[in-house]
């Protein structure tokens, strides 16, 4: 059996808000999505999704006893109970390096009651430093970059007693003492066979009912991927190391087909794309916006996490406002060239600013 974790929202309630309040773990829908088609028994334990209504104090080691640090959903030791008997493999998304303490705390604890299970992290965040988590937790293995081909065949390995677990590509792990990567898996080329996010393994309804989703309060929203990766390589993003440059965008039929599914299924009015830049190819978003309308989806959506202006112009805005997308955000950083130029991050600012 294979427990996958969402972990609970950290927030400062007196300070400083984490950059996203809790969102439907949309990374760990793919994962569980992947194994339901392949056949493999798993349970996946929201951590925020199952008690979004219950905040309460986080303790944790490295902080003060008078810390303002407090959980959003099941506090760890619910989360630990609530663990299936015995799990051989228990995988954990860390998202945002926000969350990162209550993950390790959660892998603290989990080990301690469960100390043969091996315990899998993947996410932004420890693709972003893999040697650094697994120093400073009870991680066995670290999943870098898109997880789906790599955790099944991981998965796979275990549960035959593969002596090849630890060659397998994409993962990181201690041997001997020592930080070892293996080879980085190939990027997923075909991304239209990826299995759809099992949602009815995660309390959807709970985020939509409270709007409990990444973006502007829409109507009922589901979160929706179009696009894998980013071609930059901006020196603060944690891109490159998850998904390498590569920019893959998803068949806007299939695309389209999952937003109809989830509108008769969820009755949901609105979409909340998690693209890291889903704006990139000019043709591709034509096609995709003239297709909304072909089929009168009579929807709404939204870029809040921010794409590219370059191929933004008269045709393209007005066909984004007859489809329905209603909200989308730039993100250039910086108004300054030098600064831009020492964070390489590549953005036209005339081109923006005509865009805008």
């Amino acid at each position: 059996m294979v427990t996958l974790i969402a972990p609970p929202g950290l927030k400062n309630l007196k300070g400083i808000q984490p950059a996203m309040e809790p969102n439907p773990p949309l990374g760990l829908a793919y994962i569980a999505g992947t194994l339901k088609g392949n056949g493999i028994d798993y349970h996946v334990i929201d951590g925020a999704g199952e008690a979004l209504d219950q905040i309460n104090k986080f303790k944790h080691q490295s902080l003060k006893e008078d810390s303002d640090f407090y959980i959003q959903g099941l506090s760890i030791e619910e989360i630990v109970e609530r663990i299936p008997e015995n799990p051989e493999i228990v995988a954990i998304s860390c998202l945002f390096s926000i969350n990162w303490l209550c993950t390790k705390e959660l892998a603290r604890q989990i080990r301690q009651k469960f100390p043969e299970s091996i315990l899998v992290i993947g996410g932004e965040h420890s693709s972003a430093c893999p040697e650094y988590c697994l120093t400073n937790s009870d991680f066995d293995i670290v999943v870098i970059g898109e997880g789906e081909e790599t955790f099944l065949n991981l998965v796979t390995k275990i549960n035959s007693n593969d002596p090849t677990i630890y060659s397998t590509p994409g993962i990181a792990h201690y041997q001997d003492g020592h930080f070892v990567m293996t080879d980085r898996a190939i990027r997923i080329k075909q991304v239209d066979e990826i299995e759809l996010p099992d949602w009815d393994s995660i309390p959807i309804e709970e985020y939509i009912d409270r709007h409990q989703i990444n973006g502007a309060n829409l109507g009922r929203s589901m979160p929706i991927l179009a696009t894998r990766g980013c071609p930059y390589l901006c020196t603060f993003c944690s891109s490159p190391n998850m998904w390498t440059t590569r920019y893959i965008a998803r068949d806007t039929n299939k695309l389209i087909a999952e937003m109809e599914y989830y509108v008769d299924k969820y009755k949901v009015v609105n979409f909340d794309f998690q693209d890291l830049t889903a704006i990139v190819k000019k043709q591709w978003a034509i096609k995709f916006c003239q297709e909304i309308i072909d089929r009168n989806l009579n929807i709404t959506w939204q870029l809040p996490i921010g794409t590219r202006s370059e191929v933004f112009d008269d045709n393209v805005i007005d066909l984004l406002y007859r489809s329905g997308c209603k909200f989308l955000a730039f993100a250039p950083e910086s108004g300054s060239k030098e600064v831009l130029k020492i964070i390489k991050k590549q953005v036209n600012l005339e081109s923006l600013f005509k865009s805008a």
